[in-house]
């Protein structure tokens, strides 16, 4: 990549106005890593074979400080990316704290133990370090040392803990301090289980305001503007594993410039596997954790990043595997318009370079590698918003929105009834079952000004969880006496043996609090109009409805009867399908009917990028395509109709089609071409430094398929018709 490519390329096909890398750009902004579209992430210095051609790049390396780190994050913006310096927040990858390297005293004590004496160690050799002051002091110092080196923007990964640990000894002082009362194993009772979780998300919330802190002042000493994210994992997978974080109270971290929804195949599965339904999928699952991304971020001064990640670092999965969740992620993560920046996948070397078992070892094959240059060709061109197209062949009809499942970060704080999920997936799942865009109802975000507006119905069940406060239950009262329909399911539970903030109020659950800020009288089962709004008072719990029988009598015509008294004309619409166009892209899934998709679309699944006269998905499948239907009927002239990314420059001029490229050397580039009805005379590559590229052409009648060699630099296709 050229320090002087100029910002902007003008093409003469449907790719237009493509950005180059935010650094390469004439006029850089304040702040270029938050003005990236795409990046990835990486561990290694620069390397041209895993040099994708994203807007940024994000290097992690836990522990280099001073000149191996300078030269590591130079590395890649002399090839003008910005570059954010990645970290560790919860665990001690280097060993330095934990062994007493940083400060002289080693740190035993603050390592996370569970009720057994185990100390919990990643992969049997990093340590799972509790947020102590001596912790986040010498993560404070990383984040000033990456500042310094030179990074554009700092990442603190994975800002969680233990849920099931609490017994190191320097937990049990916190807890003193904090609680003032003796301290109780986490696995003593569910209250004691609550208060430790309730401190340990504290503590990260305090952690993470002091790295943005220490951020903000070292880029002030330095002159410049660095931006602050926070990497996160979803609620759902945290609590199928037993971690505590702050996700929805993470807003009240000042200075977080954006969320990072980090998902990828093994949360989605993890998640998957502690829901009891039959007919359960992974589409619906990895949906449903994008949707708890999105529902963090919409409406806020938060930019959010959505991670995609092709693999995972399980060996024992096949390339198939692999490829099949990629594409089912893949179209989760464009469903949501309200979103276009993306993480395209994290560590690049488990794809690109040999020497990894993933897959059963690597480099991926050619096919794969291919499709994945093409999604990310497509997350850097997408725009923001879409038309809904869920009617019959594809033709744009509006399913059902403004139905939320609330859900809080105490989700995590509880122990859970086997399968873990049931009491949540069970209200989320029925519904995207039915390709119905439910969406998670943050409750820490209940408060701010107008994010319940976007609402119509809440369905809501404090089995699972409890508000942490009572700013939930007095906001979804006036909600409803707004107008909303609020369905409340499940028993009316409390906590023993902790002081509540209900208890304190003079209630025995928060259910009670929430009926009498409605106000409603408890136990008053049944439809009940309060002011404009309605409340609905079901005991069925929320488990019983991933029985699929069961939530088709009971609970998806419960939600129908709610959307329809808020005003929702016509009810709750089910189409069975998913169909999204965004721009010329057409994003969709098969649930549970068949979809029929009209027009000339070039299937960005398949590695040689076929044109389709339309397309048909069976239940079970996704699909991704461009539609390049209106380029074929106005086209007088050769054109691209798709290519792995990174397009750069087309042009045609003189009977010549020229095509510039970039992405990672040693993964060939594929470029399909609309030839509009001329006969090629010529066809010849070259990279950037003007070394000749051998070029494999097939010509597929209308169109040509062209594959040549690529290098991060540049190469470019040209072909000369008669």
């Amino acid at each position: 990549m050229k320090a002087d490519i100029p910002a902007f390329f003008l093409c003469l096909s449907m790719h237009c106005f493509l950005a180059a890398p935010a650094a390469a750009q004439e006029t850089a902004p304040a702040r270029p890593f938050l003005a990236a579209k795409t990046w990835f992430q990486t561990n290694t210095p620069y390397d041209p074979r895993v040099a994708i051609a994203t807007d940024a790049v994000v290097l992690h390396r836990h522990g280099e400080k001073g000149d191996p780190l300078r030269a590591n994050l130079r590395s890649w913006q002399q090839q003008g990316y910005p570059v954010g310096r990645m970290f560790f927040a919860d665990s001690d990858a280097t060993c330095e704290y934990w062994k007493g390297r940083w400060d002289g005293t080693p740190h035993d004590d603050d390592v996370e133990e569970n009720a057994a004496g185990r100390k919990l160690l990643c992969a049997g050799v990093r340590p799972y370090m509790l947020p102590t002051e001596g912790w986040i002091r010498h993560l404070e110092e990383m984040a000033v040392d990456s500042v310094a080196g030179g990074a554009d923007a700092i990442l603190p990964e994975e800002p969680l803990a233990h849920r099931d640990t609490g017994y190191e000894p320097s937990f049990r002082a916190m807890w003193q301090q904090r609680y003032g009362t003796p301290w109780l194993g986490a696995a003593s009772s569910p209250g004691a289980l609550w208060l430790t979780s309730q401190l340990k998300t504290e503590r990260y919330i305090e952690l993470e305001q002091r790295l943005a802190d220490a951020t903000r002042r070292q880029a002030r000493e330095a002159g410049r503007d660095v931006a602050f994210l926070v990497p996160i994992h979803s609620l759902y997978s945290n609590t199928v594993s037993h971690i505590v974080a702050p996700l929805g109270m993470s807003k009240s971290i000042r200075g977080a410039d954006a969320l990072v929804g980090q998902i990828w195949t093994g949360p989605v599965n993890w998640a998957n596997a502690h829901y009891g339904a039959p007919d359960k999928t992974f589409f619906d699952s990895a949906y449903a954790l994008y949707d708890y991304f999105v529902q963090l971020a919409v409406g806020s001064d938060r930019k959010l990043f959505l991670l995609v990640d092709p693999v995972e670092d399980d060996p024992h999965h096949s390339w198939p595997e692999f490829e099949q969740w990629y594409q089912h992620c893949t179209v989760a993560q464009l469903l949501f318009p309200q979103v276009s920046t993306y993480e395209v996948m994290p560590w690049p070397d488990r794809i690109f370079l040999p020497g990894h078992s993933t897959g059963g070892g690597t480099p991926a094959p050619e096919d794969f590698r291919t499709l994945v240059l093409s999604i990310v060709q497509v997350q850097q061109e997408i725009p923001a918003g879409g038309i809904w197209c869920a009617g019959p062949d594809g033709q744009p009809a509006d399913p059902t929105h403004g139905v939320g499942i609330a859900v809080a970060d105490t989700l995590m704080w509880e122990a859970e009834t086997t399968p873990a999920l049931d009491g949540v997936y069970g209200l989320l799942m029925p519904l995207l079952r039915a390709a119905v865009p439910v969406s998670a109802c943050v409750a820490e975000r209940a408060e701010e000004p107008g994010y319940l507006a976007q609402f119509k119905t809440i369905v809501l069940s404090f089995e699972a969880w409890k508000p942490a406060g009572p700013a939930f239950s007095n906001a979804l009262a006036a909600w409803v006496r707004a107008g909303g329909s609020l369905v409340i399911l499940g028993a009316d539970e409390g906590l023993d043996g902790i002081d509540t903030w209900w208890a304190r109020a003079g209630y025995t659950s928060p259910l009670q609090h929430l009926l009498a800020a409605v106000p409603l009288q408890a136990g008053t089962a049944g439809e009940h109009a309060v002011d404009q709004g309605h409340v609905w008072l079901r005991g069925v719990s929320p488990r019983e409805f991933a029985n699929p029988d069961i939530a088709r009598e009971q609970y998806v015509p419960l939600v129908d009867q709610a959307l329809r008294q808020a005003g929702v004309s016509g009810g709750l619409t089910t189409p069975g399908v998913w169909c999204l166009r965004r721009g010329p892209f057409v994003v969709a899934h098969a649930s549970r009917a068949s979809l029929a998709l009209s027009g000339k679309l070039v299937d960005l699944f398949r590695a040689d990028f076929p044109v389709l006269d339309g397309a048909t998905l069976v239940p079970g499948e996704s699909g991704l395509y461009r539609d390049v239907s209106a380029v074929l009927a106005k086209a007088e002239r050769p054109c691209t109709l798709h290519t792995t990314h990174r397009l750069m420059l087309e042009q045609y001029a003189n009977q010549e089609l020229s095509v510039t490229i970039r992405g990672p050397a040693e993964t060939p580039a594929v470029v399909r071409v609309f030839r509009a009805g001329r006969k090629v005379v010529q066809v010849t590559a070259r990279d950037a430094a003007g070394k000749t590229l051998d070029v494999a052409l097939r010509d597929d009648g209308p169109t040509l398929l062209a594959t040549f060699g690529n290098s991060p630099a540049g190469a470019t296709l040209r072909i000369a018709f008669q």
